[in-house]
């Protein structure tokens, strides 16, 4: 399946799979370590890969913010939520906006869209371009080699009114790289449908990414979900790295 296709066909679905997502905290960990990090003088954010406006909502407040993601009917549900925000369609890995930022924020496994480090290398050095000086990046790899459970099974299940929704899929690595099938099963206005949702997600070991952004020019750290808590590889925690662009 093309990347723009990613939750194309159940983008309607999305907020309802994620409904446990906790924007309000890890908003607020976000403008934690912006405070205690950013040198550059705006507010203005970036959020790549912002999908349905979660963050956004939270932080719109605080930072004057452009939305940017590949999927259409992410974005338009994002601007039903949140009408007065500018939002783009594209692709991170493409990027290239003629305009830097004080702080990208890339949340929720997106950076994890990269199945090599020359790849993901790429699209840190297009950040790094589109960053101000003093500025923040933000990110977080919800798929790492610390943290990954070979044939976990993971489900998600909703009802609401007359829909019943289940998601499936099982954690399998080949050459280091995640091919999640994702098996819909829907259930609305008494019919039936059944699915597969396919999503390719890099796992790579959080030293090496580390590396890749401090010889890009970015100092960086590492906390440990979202918490003001440094990661340790042994927590099995996700690792959330604050990179900062040298003045």
């Amino acid at each position: 399946m093309a990347e723009q296709e990613l939750y194309r066909k159940y983008a309607r679905y999305y907020d309802l799979i994620y409904q446990w997502m906790d924007y309000h905290g890890e908003s607020e960990f976000i403008l934690m370590v912006v405070n205690r990090y950013k040198k550059s003088e705006g507010m203005n954010l970036l959020d790549v890969a912002c999908g349905t406006g979660g963050h956004a909502q939270y932080l719109q407040k605080y930072f004057k913010i452009l939305g940017l993601d590949i999927n259409p009917e992410m974005l338009n549900i994002a601007r039903k939520k949140l009408p007065k925000m500018e939002f783009v369609q594209g692709d991170m890995k493409k990027i290239e906006l003629k305009k830097d930022f004080d702080v990208i924020i890339c949340l929720f496994s997106a950076i994890n869209y990269h199945t090599t480090l020359n790849e993901l290398k790429n699209t840190f050095q297009r950040f790094y371009k589109h960053l101000k000086s003093g500025g923040v990046f933000i990110f977080d790899l919800g798929f790492c080699t610390e943290n990954w459970e070979e044939g976990r099974m993971l489900v998600d299940a909703v009802v609401e009114g007359d829909l019943q929704l289940a998601r499936i899929s099982q954690s399998r690595l080949l050459d280091g790289v995640f091919n999640a099938n994702f098996v819909f099963l829907v259930k609305e206005d008494g019919k039936m449908d059944f699915d597969i949702d396919q999503h390719h997600i890099g796992v790579f070991p959080t030293m090496k990414v580390r590396n890749i952004l401090e010889k890009i020019g970015f100092r960086n750290y590492i906390y440990s979900g979202f918490s003001d808590i440094l990661w340790d590889e042994k927590s099995g925690e996700r690792p959330v790295f604050v990179c900062i662009k040298p003045l």
